[in-house]
């Protein structure tokens, strides 16, 4: 494509496929440092947590693309595909260690699993699903079968895998089989990756959260079903395993559920919070200016400016990060800034979190430019989401709704932070949470509170006035509760008001004018239906003060 500085570059848009990118995109950033990093962290098994569409896969994809010795069918090594990788990495930020390229790239028997689609409403779907992907893994390496490494009985197991007639526990154990069977055919021991291992169990609570119908029994016994299948796989493969070299595995979150890594004591943990990995996911402050230039943007100011105030906000390890998804979608249609990130996966649980009465009080104060405290743990719980301000909170951290501003040492595994709303993208994922909670409690559909507010935009204030007394007649319960929520609800109705127009519409709040300020302004913008301004002003009425005499006194 063209940029407007006519500049010609390519990119591939969600291709999480490292080889594929290096080899057809002109137009991407180098993380080829991470491949030294990985070997030389002193924890076997290393965990990588961060928000989704951060770049885990394709960087697992280049950990694969490295570290696999390339082979023929038969098994032998494929010298020309060696060289080839090697020269590749040569001329990436990894080349600046040829020594390393010459003693680790093509060296290493690889498995890569993904199990970013395993995703069912049943539990036997859900490991028909897993079972076919053991049985893709174990097809890619057919040649074993020809191995004169491989004993018999290994080779009869082997079968079993790409025939789908391997029970429960073989299932469990396919990943420690295959190492050992490589380990042997290679004389090497073996890296594995498995990304996103949390996605099955996410899904899962996620959809049983919203499922209406079924009881906590029946859905805690399907949870602890997947959680088994899961950790029997993990533990199987990475605790005290004889043919493991090194293994990373990457996810949003790192579930707790005591059994998920029972055992597993040679595990080290990189969530946002922490720093080790931080500049290895995620685009940093000299990875974007790299991409700007690259592409002919940096020399207008205001892109730069934009794209912080859409996409960046994130601290990680003191780094400022952005968002590599919406950085590399802005850049294949310059000009459109707009939320490429939200919308691109399920939130069905932050959703249906977000519009609960228990945490409105906060996310206003998030919504407004404020900061919460928490305590933030990565392990997540997720039955203590329905309960529980501090695990949304948690969720929300670690999914990159929200970034810490300020990070205590952490205390036994958890960390006392600040956390606020990262960028105006985000912003937009809480502004739609509080339109949606306030249909719910006016008990109308989000596209009748639009018209609603439309009335007041185009000046039929009688309408507004009638509709308006009608909603507030409805939720009258939710002001029964006491003055608190009563407060609660109207910033929410002003909140609502203002994300509703703000893409229409300049906000101006408590601005001076004449003798005073003005509480708000909506002035129109070009791209507004209507071209009336708007001047509001409230008044706080004590019990028995006379309204339409305070009302006048607005005016």
């Amino acid at each position: 494509m063209t940029d407007p500085q006519n500049k010609t570059y390519t990119i591939k848009i969600g291709t999480s496929d490292f080889k594929k990118l290096i080899t057809e995109s002109t137009l991407f950033v180098d993380k080829t440092l991470l491949i030294k990093s990985i070997l030389e962290d002193g924890h076997e098994v290393i965990l990588v947590t961060r928000p989704r569409r951060w770049g885990k896969t394709l960087n697992m994809t280049m950990l694969e693309y490295f570290f696999s010795v390339p082979v023929h069918g038969d098994g032998t090594l494929n010298t020309e595909e060696h060289l080839k990788k090697c020269d590749i990495f040569s001329k990436l930020k990894i080349g600046e260690y040829p020594n390393f390229i010459k003693e680790h790239c093509g060296k290493y028997p690889a498995i890569f699993v993904s199990f970013k689609d395993v995703k069912a409403k049943r539990y036997e779907e859900l490991e028909r699903t897993v079972r076919d992907i053991v049985y893709q893994i174990y097809s890619s390496h057919k040649y074993l079968l020809h191995s004169d490494k491989i004993d018999g009985i290994q080779k009869t197991l082997f079968k079993k895998f790409i025939t789908k007639e391997f029970d429960l526990s073989e299932l469990k154990k396919s990943l420690f089989y295959l190492s050992e069977m490589l380990h042997r055919h290679f004389g090497q021991k073996v890296i594995i990756l498995i990304d996103e291992y949390d996605t099955p169990l996410n899904d899962w609570y996620a959809q049983q959260f919203i499922q209406e119908g079924t009881s906590p029994a029946e859905n805690e016994r399907g949870f602890q079903d997947v959680l088994s299948l899961f950790s029997g796989i993990l533990s199987s493969t990475l605790k005290d395993n004889t043919f493991l070299e090194k293994s990373m595995l990457t996810g949003i979150l790192c579930v707790a559920k005591a059994s998920i890594f029972s055992g597993l004591n040679n595990l080290g943990e990189d969530s946002i919070l922490d720093n080790r990995y931080a500049e290895h996911f995620g685009f940093t402050e000299k990875d974007v200016n790299t991409l700007l230039h690259t592409s002919g943007l940096d020399k207008n100011q205001k892109i730069s400016e934009n794209m912080k105030f859409w996409y960046n906000g994130y601290t990680i390890g003191g780094l400022t990060i952005y968002n590599p998804w919406s950085i590399m979608n802005y850049l294949n249609s310059p000009g459109e800034f707009k939320a490429y990130w939200v919308g691109t996966a399920s939130t069905a649980l932050i959703e249906k979190a977000l519009i609960q009465d228990k945490f409105q009080e906060k996310i206003q104060t998030l919504i407004e430019g404020g900061s919460i405290e928490m305590i933030a743990d990565s392990k997540m719980v997720f039955s203590d989401i329905t309960t529980s301000p501090n695990a949304l909170y948690n969720l929300l951290l670690f999914s990159g709704y929200l970034t810490a501003s300020s990070v205590e040492t952490p205390r036994g595994g958890t960390y006392r932070c600040d956390v606020h709303i990262p960028n105006r993208e985000v912003l937009e994922v809480f502004e739609i949470s509080t339109t949606q909670w306030l249909s719910q409690k006016f008990k109308i559909e989000v596209d009748e509170y639009d018209a609603f507010l439309n009335d007041l935009l185009k000046g039929d204030i009688n309408t507004f006035t009638q509709k308006l007394k009608l909603y507030l007649e409805v939720s009258a319960s939710f002001y029964a509760t006491g003055p608190k929520n009563a407060e609660i609800f109207y910033n929410g109705f002003m909140i609502g008001l203002v994300s509703a127009v703000s893409s229409r519409y300049l906000i101006e709040a408590e601005k001076e004018s004449g003798g005073g300020r003005v509480d708000l302004m909506l002035i129109p913008k070009p791209t507004a239906k209507y071209r009336n301004a708007v001047i509001l002003e409230f008044k706080l009425a004590k019990l028995g003060e006379d309204l339409a005499i305070l009302a006048q006194k607005g005016l």
